[in-house]
């Protein structure tokens, strides 16, 4: 038997579930293939669980106008996650601290922030002291607090997979790919049966695993890096989360009784996924806890390493985790989300170039959507 879609998405990380419950929602016919057992199992839990609402962003990347964009792209997505999945949203009624380390680079911070329309509120070092009495604030410039939250990515995931389900999406779930040739799939279920999928179009949202998709099925080499960085994960440190802006600080956000916290552009290229810890910077990490809280000692604490990827042209570029959006072939799609909150941006983005290209809808044609079809292979970066 052929199984027959609009659209096959390869992957089940945010981005693959966000884009099903979001295809599957307009009426279009939408697969999505997984070869784990579970979904979200990388990049899209091994994380903060940080809502970015663009204050990090807007103040850490070095380029003003690309700090901008991510910024926008970010305060975007928070807003459309939390309206989508408010039930997912934690201690939504503490606001966590900002700190600026250099004092000479607070003006300019705020001057970003303001023109992003980044919420924020600055606060003296003598409330942020009462506040949280076993952080050591003596580093920070200034302090404010902000409209990021803690996001448990769990529940969101769930919620999106059973919105999807509703909404008519299949699902192979620890699938192995065997082929694809053109716009067919042959695929091996967990139960060892054999399927054939065909599809207008191949979404890959696979994350770590796009790049070895397309050199396997198209011979196609995509200028895919993998960027290593370090979790912690320990008894809760403080009421609301902390983090600084600056490189090489801590980050930190809470769950329930635990915190998790990463380090700010510590990010290292490797040549292949691994989720290894490297020794010195999880200690790199741990140092920077202490900077903050001097009395953690972090017995109880556990390091994890998290493997991400971005996709560019420039393959020299030093930042990295940028949104990316690329047909190299045509009916077959690539699609990385850079951070978790430009998840939202992305996939709208991916839904209506797939409305535009695969309408069959019985809605009638704007004068505009002839000329639309006719647009250049979707490139978004």
């Amino acid at each position: 038997m052929i199984h027959k879609y609009d659209v096959a998405l390869v992957g089940g990380g945010i981005t693959g579930l966000m884009a099903a419950q979001k295809l599957s929602d307009i009426g279009m016919r939408v697969v999505l293939i997984e070869k784990h057992a579970t979904f979200a199992s990388g990049p899209s839990t091994r994380n903060e669980g940080w809502l970015h609402r663009g204050t990090y962003h807007a103040a850490s990347i070095r380029d003003r106008a690309t700090a901008l964009q991510v910024a926008s792209r970010c305060i975007y997505g928070h807003e459309q996650l939390r309206r989508f999945s408010p039930e997912a949203l934690e201690d939504i009624d503490v606001k966590p601290l900002v700190l600026i380390r250099a004092e000479d680079r607070v003006s300019e911070v705020v001057s970003r922030w303001d023109e992003a329309e980044v919420r924020y509120r600055p606060i003296s070092l003598s409330a942020a002291k009462a506040r949280i009495p076993a952080a050591n604030f003596d580093n920070a410039a200034a302090v404010f607090e902000a409209d990021d939250v803690s996001l448990n990515t769990r529940l969101l995931y769930r919620k999106l997979h059973a919105l999807a389900r509703k909404a008519g999406c299949d699902f192979f779930v620890g699938a192995e790919i065997l082929r694809i040739e053109g716009q067919a799939a042959t695929i091996k279920d967990m139960d060892g049966r054999i399927n054939a999928v065909e599809a207008q179009k191949f979404v890959y949202s696979a994350g770590t695993g796009a790049k070895s998709a397309f050199q396997e099925y198209h011979n196609i080499e995509l200028p895919i890096r993998y960027w290593k960085s370090h979790l912690v994960v320990t008894k809760r440190l403080a009421s609301a989360g902390v983090f600084y802006v600056d490189a090489h600080e801590a980050a930190m956000m809470h769950h329930g009784q635990m915190s998790i916290v990463g380090l700010n552009e510590d990010a290292m290229l490797c040549h292949a996924p691994s989720y290894d810890v490297v020794p010195d910077r999880a200690q790199n990490l741990r140092n920077a806890i202490r900077r903050i809280f001097p009395d953690w000692i972090g017995e109880d604490a556990v390091d994890i390493a998290c493997t991400k990827v971005d996709l560019v042209s420039d393959t020299d570029s030093a930042r990295s985790l940028n949104i990316a959006i690329r047909e190299p072939k045509p009916g077959h799609i690539c699609v990385l989300p850079g951070k978790m909150t430009e998840a939202p941006y992305l996939t709208d983005v991916l839904t209506s170039y797939l409305h535009h290209h695969l309408d069959d809808s019985p809605i009638s044609m704007r004068p505009c959507d002839e000329f639309v079809r006719e647009e250049a292979p979707l490139k978004v970066a």
